[in-house]
């Protein structure tokens, strides 16, 4: 369902009850920090906070979205054309069926071993956020709950059927963004661009930081095939990183995950797919799975057990950004 003319007149409604705190903000904004405060939109905060971090295309694409047919989230009408996100962040969760009989997801994961020139994968490189799906400035994000417990003003408030998919969608989320996180993961639901940047640059302690996401063109996303691996090299963040990825809402939401020091490493990979196709690929392996749930969809794909020495490894959906300490490439 299309919530964009509500997303509109709520917008319309805050503008009123926001102007007085806008200004105010900015004022003080303009005392603390004159160059962030001036910012007024979303691109623009991220080009003042980083400018040294040149914005990843899926994030670009969502500050730039086409003019026609906008729309937000909606959950595809098959289960097999679903795509579920973020089933690499949550380590200590079991693979549901669902997620084992997802080949494309599936496809991504890897061990490290297998990773060398001239190696063949069978990819699927899908995009889970919808081409139009509305990125809300970070006064209109922050305006509307995001809890549990007020759900059913939202699904109000949007006009989402609150016996529909999309509300358990929606609610899944929200479980998952409430969800404690384990003693080795910081983690954050992102409403918005401006606070995906404030927590990675947190949770990395530096604002000197480096966002990528795979790049792919639109036959990379339509079917499976094979690609060569032309080369890789290894991204240099010290073994420490934020990865966020989308969750299925009625507008983005990127959940972000912090993963500690020496606990992955991090690769740019160039494939080159059987029909001519190139993706520049990000890859990252985790090099300690001690705490992982035996049951977790990579270790069960990749059959392999929690502590395994061999780290086990998946290339990043086009939907995800993986930050990182600016370093060079080794």
């Amino acid at each position: 369902m299309n919530h964009l003319p509500i997303l509109n007149y709520f917008y319309s409604a805050l503008f009123m009850a926001n102007l007085l705190v806008f200004f105010l903000g900015l004022l003080a904004g303009l005392v603390a920090h004159p160059s962030v405060a001036l910012a007024s939109s979303p691109e623009l905060y991220w080009k003042t906070a980083l400018p040294n971090t040149p914005i990843p295309s899926n994030i670009h694409d969502l500050l730039h979205p086409p003019e026609t047919s906008p729309g937000v989230w909606t959950s595809p009408d098959s289960e097999e054309e679903e795509v579920i996100p973020g089933i690499t962040s949550i380590y200590y969760n079991a693979a549901t069926a669902k997620q084992l009989r997802d080949k494309s997801s599936r496809s991504l994961f890897f061990l490290e071993k297998d990773l060398f020139p001239g190696a063949t994968f069978d990819l699927q490189f899908k995009q889970s956020i919808p081409k139009h799906a509305d990125l809300l400035p970070r006064r209109v994000a922050n305006a509307l709950p995001f809890s549990s417990d007020k759900l059913p003003h939202v699904l109000a408030l949007l006009s989402v059927d609150p016996d529909s998919k999309e509300a358990r969608e929606m609610s899944a989320t929200l479980e998952r963004c409430e969800r404690t996180s384990n003693a080795r993961e910081t983690k954050h639901c992102a409403t918005s661009i401006e606070s995906m940047v404030h927590f990675a640059v947190s949770a990395l302690a530096t604002d000197d930081v480096s966002a990528v996401s795979t790049v792919a063109n639109a036959t990379a996303a339509a079917a499976m095939q094979r690609y060569g691996v032309e080369g890789f090299e290894r991204i240099d963040g010290e073994g420490v990183g934020v990865f966020c990825h989308a969750e299925p809402y009625a507008y983005v939401v990127f959940h972000c995950h912090a993963v500690g020091r020496g606990m992955m490493r991090e690769y740019t990979v160039s494939l080159t797919g059987s029909d001519g196709s190139r993706v520049e690929a990000i890859a990252v392996c985790h090099l300690d799975t001690t705490s992982w749930n035996p049951r977790h969809v990579m270790l069960q794909v990749l059959q392999v057990k929690p502590g395994s020495a061999e780290p086990v490894c998946h290339f990043l959906p086009i939907d995800h950004v993986l930050w990182t300490p600016r370093q060079q490439m080794l």
